[in-house]
């Protein structure tokens, strides 16, 4: 690790309050580089009075980093708070020698525009203003910054050379799943994550309308689905609709069950209504699914074919074919079915993408491309 000074400045346009997955791969992210060695400091939007004691429980975090809120009265930035955001954090950090690594798009830009190096993570592609400013200032961007992308399709979007970007699954800290657990709950099946349109809650609905004799457990903030998807869901008993739990929960719940549900449709939404993110994906609860260890039903997609695998590390079926997933519940319910291999390799996957792992690649990804 021979970054300079070793001294990481982190910069992510997320609220502390938050309940998305961006902000837990970020405290991730921020806790790893922290274990290497870094002097890690963390800009964010907000830090909503929360202590970093709690960060650290919920998050299950291990170490120690410095974070510093931008605004105090600010929950979500619009375009003009995301400018302001930049400018604020390039006036800070313009002067200082050590590595910027970015989270939000727009910042990074508009520090490279500004002459100032950065790495940048990108987990779907540009849109509006922010597009356009890269295709205006593109030669500038891209010889001031170098690009972590969670899919290589992103690269589709941003057509750099090989030395410009490095492709990085999302990844998990397999000691949070490190503990032995039965399985405590039998015909029911668990489902973690956000019920944005498109990662789930829809086809769950339907599965759930035609096998009455299982549970379906669904964990996660309900304001991420319409009202009129959580007002059906509740009137069908066998669907458990359980809100939004803090990530130290997730290994013990995920460890419950024998079944786990990843049913994205072909259209996936999230944060951004607008933009369709089945392409670009890298799901943080995929790696959760993998480290539990036990029967992953999902979505064939493209975006983790080089990941899941059917019959090996998971059971894959059609997202538009409901019998396929009512089949591959009762198969695995079968008391003749043996689950043992599939459960095996899940956590023998999750091993190749660890928290480690990643930003072990991206050092080495910046100190050849980049130092």
């Amino acid at each position: 690790m021979n970054i300079k000074h070793k001294k990481i400045t982190y910069i992510a346009e997320i609220n502390l309050k938050s309940k998305s997955a961006y902000k837990h791969q970020v405290l991730k992210m921020c806790d790893e580089f922290s274990k290497k060695g870094f002097k890690t400091n963390l800009y964010i939007i907000n830090s909503s009075n929360i202590s970093f004691q709690n960060l650290k429980k919920n998050h299950i975090l291990k170490n120690n980093f410095k974070i510093i809120q931008v605004f105090k009265n600010v929950d979500n930035l619009n375009f003009f708070l995301r400018f302001i955001f930049a400018i604020k954090i390039f006036f800070i950090l313009k002067n200082k020698d050590e590595l910027f690594y970015s989270r939000s798009i727009l910042s990074s830009f508009i520090f490279s525009i500004l002459g100032l190096k950065n790495i940048l993570e990108v987990h779907q592609p540009t849109s509006g203003f922010t597009k356009f400013i890269f295709y205006l200032f593109r030669k500038k961007i891209i010889d001031k910054i170098k690009f972590v992308f969670i899919n290589k399709s992103l690269n589709r979007h941003f057509l750099l050379k090989k030395k410009s970007f490095l492709i990085s699954d999302d990844g998990v800290d397999l000691k949070d799943f490190n503990f032995q657990s039965k399985i405590k709950f039998k015909n029911t099946c668990v489902y973690t994550g956000s019920l944005f349109e498109g990662k789930g809650i829809e086809l769950i609905k339907k599965i759930a309308v035609k096998i009455k004799n299982f549970d379906f457990y669904v964990y996660g903030d309900l304001k991420t689905a319409s009202h009129k998807t959580i007002n059906e869901c509740r009137k069908i008993k066998n669907i458990k609709l359980l809100g939004h739990i803090t990530y130290n929960k997730i290994p013990k719940i995920l460890k419950s069950h024998k079944i786990i549900l990843m049913p994205y449709s072909k259209v996936v939404f999230g944060n951004h209504k607008f933009a369709n993110l089945s392409n670009y994906m890298s799901p943080l609860k995929l790696f959760d699914y993998l480290a539990a260890g036990r029967v992953i039903i999902a979505s064939k997609n493209n975006s983790y074919a080089h990941i899941l695998k059917n019959n090996k590390n998971a059971i894959l079926c059609n997202s538009s074919r409901v019998n396929e997933w009512i089949n591959a519940i009762n198969k695995i319910s079968s008391t003749k079915y043996d689950f043992k291999k599939l459960q095996k390799n899940s956590i023998k996957t999750a091993n190749f993408f660890s928290w480690h792992i990643r930003v072990n690649n991206i050092v080495k990804f910046i100190n050849k491309n980049f130092i």
